[in-house]
């Protein structure tokens, strides 16, 4: 899903590498640690960027105690490109995250470096809340517990957070924020607005769970309105959220070539250009992608991927349909399009009120002029 440069996979493998070697010595050296009565604890929020892997945002937490010289954050957005397999095992849904811990100054120097918006809320707790949640990590980073099965909704650096949170109050990080009322697909599609592809993949690969019901905090700006919202015990777990840094970067520039514009052109080009090796192409790209998706809903352990009606769509009895087409058998053609058209219509009926239905209307308009062409061959 993500797609990275040579260069950027090396030095991931490198700064990893580096990482895992500091945090041998890091845990063994704050394991016991106790925490001054000044120690804060902070939950640290950064707004989303232009790279795909970006574009959510981040969330970790930092600890700060002047008087130990302790400016550490817990970040659990680690993973590491050199894993064998890493893509296959990105689909899969086994790929492995894991916590380590970062100075303060070097977390934050690469959010200055790209220009992107940093935003921190110091927590409310007592003593002991302090000190049981560092003593909860730091046992975490000294075991196999740092490293955990990533989920895009329901495990990532923000739910691991929420969930250390959530251990050690009284009552859970408040979940009645603005997103409360949406489904999980009308709030990813609000971070893509300038990503076109980007989001025509994600709705393509995301199935039925996606189109539920928000029910939990998953991204960074959903736990940072949350906490505003939050109490510990009769006191507000934060007072105040304190601007890091200012986001400067500018949004992503207009591109033609990531833009509807294209995706419309390419499809009408299909669909208008009546020469078989073309629309026979098309529609053999369909029912690849169908059994694709049918395979992945199947084997992967991603929730979000199964139960995916774009199966409706990108069918896999189109290539059935090319088969009979190729071999002249024109009954079983035209019961083959007519099978197809049926379950096109199902298609549209079931996706005309969610929000990514504008999208695909140029698929389904493609789709019902080449079945629509197929069926007249004489």
């Amino acid at each position: 899903m993500f797609l990275v440069s040579n260069q950027l996979r090396v030095f991931s493998t490198i700064k990893t590498a580096l990482i895992l070697i500091l945090l041998f010595f890091s845990t063994h050296k704050n394991f016991s640690q106790t925490l001054s009565p000044n120690a804060t604890v902070s939950v640290l929020t950064c707004d989303s960027g232009n790279e795909l892997y970006s574009l959510f945002g981040h969330t970790a937490l930092r600890f700060s105690d002047p008087e130990n010289r302790i400016d550490a954050v817990f970040n659990y957005g680690y993973f590491d490109f050199a894993t064998p397999n890493f893509y296959l095992k990105f689909v899969k849904g086994d790929l492995k995250y894991f916590v380590a811990v970062d100075k303060y100054e070097d977390f934050l120097a690469e959010y200055i470096y790209f220009q992107r918006g940093v935003y921190e809320q110091k927590l409310n707790l007592s003593d002991l809340q302090k000190q049981k949640i560092f003593d909860e990590l730091n046992a975490v980073l000294a075991s196999n517990k740092k490293f955990y099965t990533y989920k895009f909704i329901d495990r990532n650096c923000t739910t691991m957070i929420v969930d250390v949170l959530n251990k050690n109050l009284p009552s859970p990080i408040n979940i009645k924020i603005s997103d409360a009322e949406k489904t999980n697909r009308t709030i990813l599609y609000g971070y893509l607005n300038s990503h076109f592809y980007e989001n025509l993949g994600i709705n393509i690969m995301f199935g039925s769970k996606t189109d539920s019901y928000f029910d939990h905090i998953f991204l960074p700006l959903q736990l940072m309105e949350g906490i505003k919202k939050s109490k510990n015990n009769n006191e507000v777990l934060c007072n105040k959220t304190d601007i890091v840094n200012i986001k400067s970067a500018p949004e992503s520039p207009f591109s033609a070539t990531n833009s509807w514009m294209l995706y419309v052109l390419v499809l009408a080009c299909v669909a208008l250009i009546n020469k078989k090796p073309v629309y026979l192409t098309y529609l053999i790209l369909n029912g690849i992608l169908g059994i694709f998706l049918f395979t992945v809903g199947f084997i992967s352990l991603h929730n979000e991927l199964s139960l995916n009606s774009n199966i409706l769509l990108f069918n896999p009895l189109y290539l059935f349909l090319v088969y009979f087409v190729i071999k002249n058998n024109l009954q079983l053609v035209r019961k083959t399009v007519l099978v197809i058209l049926g379950i096109l219509l199902i298609y549209v009926l079931l996706l005309v009120n969610e929000v990514h239905f504008l999208m695909f209307i140029p698929f389904i308009l493609t789709n019902a002029i080449l079945l629509r062409r197929v069926y007249v061959l004489k």
